[in-house]
């Protein structure tokens, strides 16, 4: 991939020039890990919250060490491998072991790992809950290491990388994706650095599961959400509660609830929420007292609210029962 420079000379844009960058030779792999730990959105054009570089990761027959690692938006756990020059056929071995390594770890292994690498490096923040919320702009932190996504960086991804890494994101369900690096100099002596997908465009196969279709519990995951909501409440409709009370109550009975549909659950059941229309199916079970907030429906008092257009935010929160 080329990158120019538009030379006018002094004169009009619609007269000027395009004028090739040269490459560099810098070590790509050394200075680029240090660039994308300065930037993170740059490796996939969204924000990532780094919780290690070059974290020392071991099985039973080997040590290795991931170049980044981090936590997406959705809780998902990062992990970047960089190469310099051409990456080798190897790396998609390297891969592997950093997802079988990382599938096993826990959320609080994920936490400590975290707020080390902050102290390390003198993060202002050393809270992990607090950076989340932070850098993702978010109301609570997600269940962590739900799924991995895997990127390979290289100056070069040869076909034989690229054509494997597509089939484990295509035929298994592997979110790995390749990227290919390039630095150039221009006159003026700024130095330029381009990124191209090479893989990762494609959809994950199997495709992720729909909301209600990621618990295999005998109960649905409605059922389950109503229950807990019932036993945080006593039934008391006035009682107002959020999201991660009623989490609390379900992963103290199911530690494998998936966290995230908790939230979506109770969107899907709250009358008048304006995110609603997203979530198919609900029934009329929840109000909506303020962003975060939520009370049990309450037919005749609602009713009245949603039509006037009035303010149900004037419940005390009483004691709990």
């Amino acid at each position: 991939m080329a990158i120019f420079k538009l030379k006018t000379n002094g004169e009009s844009v619609e007269n000027a020039c395009l004028v090739e960058a040269s490459k560099t030779n810098l070590d790509l792999e050394k200075h680029l890990e240090c660039w994308l730990e300065n930037s993170p959105w740059a490796i996939a054009q969204e924000p990532f919250l780094w919780i290690g570089r070059q974290t020392t990761a071991s099985d039973e027959n080997s040590t290795f060490f991931p170049d980044l690692i981090g936590i997406d938006k959705d809780g998902n756990f990062v992990v970047v491998e960089l190469k310099k020059d051409r990456a080798p056929r190897e790396v998609i071995a390297q891969l592997l072991d950093y997802v079988a390594w990382v599938s096993e770890l826990s959320e609080d292994d994920i936490i400590k790992m975290a707020e080390s690498y902050f102290a390390k490096i003198g993060k202002k923040e050393n809270n992990f809950g607090k950076a989340f919320l932070d850098i993702f702009e978010a109301e609570e932190v997600l269940h962590l290491n739900q799924s991995q996504r895997l990127f390979v960086g290289a100056e070069e991804i040869p076909s034989a990388v690229s054509r494997v890494c597509r089939f484990l994101r295509t035929s298994h369900g592997v979110d790995v994706q390749c990227v290919k690096f390039s630095v150039f100099q221009i006159e003026s002596g700024e130095t330029l650095v381009s990124s191209e997908p090479v893989v990762g465009q494609e959809d994950v196969i199997p495709p992720k599961k729909s909301i209600r279709d990621r618990w295999s519990g005998e109960k649905p995951v409605k059922q389950v959400v109503w229950e807990s909501v019932q036993e945080l409440t006593g039934g008391h409709k006035e009682y107002i509660f959020s999201p991660n009370e009623v989490s609390e109550i379900i992963l103290k009975k199911y530690p494998d609830f998936n966290k995230t549909t908790i939230r979506c659950q109770i969107i899907s059941d709250c009358v008048g929420h304006s995110s609603r229309h997203h979530y198919p199916g609900g029934e009329d079970r929840y109000w909506n007292v303020e962003k975060g907030k939520y009370r049990l429906f309450d037919l005749g008092k609602d009713q009245t609210l949603e039509s006037s257009g009035e303010s149900p935010g004037t419940y005390q929160l009483p004691q709990k029962p």
